[in-house]
């Protein structure tokens, strides 16, 4: 049960490494008065100057979370975005639509744990008619085809998952699904069930690179290594054009296996910044 939700929640969150140690870009922090979810932004510069942020998205969060993003945004010369499907500026057309409603389950996923944590989704949050957004992903087409050539399913993806999941709890010390549904139930009978609904979510997320690290195992999947490849197709397309300071915005799952290739294709790492993707207060 605990294996499912976390998977679930990859999902729905975009949650679903290199000669330098590999970076975290997704963590939880417990303070004394608040914890919170955050996100990294990490800067990496090329040879020739060229820069480029990762910017690590959870796809439900606080709204002031994807207002301080929109900001951010602005200050780049493209802003690359992931989005399975046709671009934000096809959206509007009949043969769009049509391929839309192929991954509708995943945006009404979003829209049930959006509801249930009392969050904001990053499609209404995020400004995506930007004139410096740049569409980084696969089409439809590619997606489905590509997923047939590696024989790629959500079944495969779970069953990769479950596995992920267990080392990962076995590196943490955690053995216990009992334990974690127990945590659950007496969750939803609290006051703000939906804070502490967070929170256990939350500390999952620690693991979530651990887990998509064994996801990404043996020849990688088309969910996150075949989509980075197209994204960096385009971040080269952008640079060639003349770009010199571009950030690609996605999952943060995606993005060791992102960082990967930057730093093989010469970049190197330059600096860290972290965002409160949800903030979580203590009970008073």
């Amino acid at each position: 049960m605990k294996r499912l939700l976390l998977l679930q929640a990859t999902l729905a969150f975009g949650l679903l490494p290199a000669a330098e140690e590999p970076t975290d870009f997704i963590r939880f922090v417990e303070e004394e008065k608040s914890d919170s979810l955050q996100t990294a932004v990490v800067s990496y510069e090329s040879p020739q100057k060229t820069k480029v942020d990762l910017v690590g998205a959870i796809h439900i969060a606080d709204k002031a979370y994807f207002d301080a993003l929109n900001t951010r945004f602005k200050g780049y010369e493209a802003v690359l975005y992931e989005l399975v499907g046709p671009s934000f500026e096809e959206r509007g057309k009949p043969d769009a639509q049509k391929e839309a409603q192929k991954l509708q389950w995943v945006g009404q996923l979003q829209t049930m744990m959006r509801d249930a944590l009392k969050l904001h989704g990053q499609l209404e949050g995020i400004d995506y008619q930007a004139k410096n957004f740049v569409h980084a992903d696969m089409n439809m087409t590619q997606f489905t085809q590509t997923q047939d050539t590696k024989q790629e399913s959500f079944l495969t993806l779970y069953l990769k998952a479950m596995q992920a999941q267990k080392a990962a709890n076995e590196k943490r010390g955690v053995s216990s699904d009992a334990a974690g549904m127990v945590m659950l139930l007496k969750i939803l009978t609290m006051k703000d069930s939906s804070t502490e609904l967070k929170r256990m979510i939350a500390r999952e997320f620690d693991s979530v690179e651990d887990i998509m690290a064994g996801v990404e195992s043996g020849d990688g999947t088309v969910l996150v290594g075949e989509r980075n490849r197209v994204a960096l197709e385009v971040m080269d397309k952008q640079i060639a054009a003349g770009k010199k300071h571009l950030a690609i915005f996605y999952g943060a799952a995606h993005l060791a296996d992102m960082e990967e290739r930057l730093l093989k294709k010469g970049f190197k790492r330059t600096k860290t910044e972290w965002l409160t993707a949800w903030d979580l207060p203590h009970e008073k």
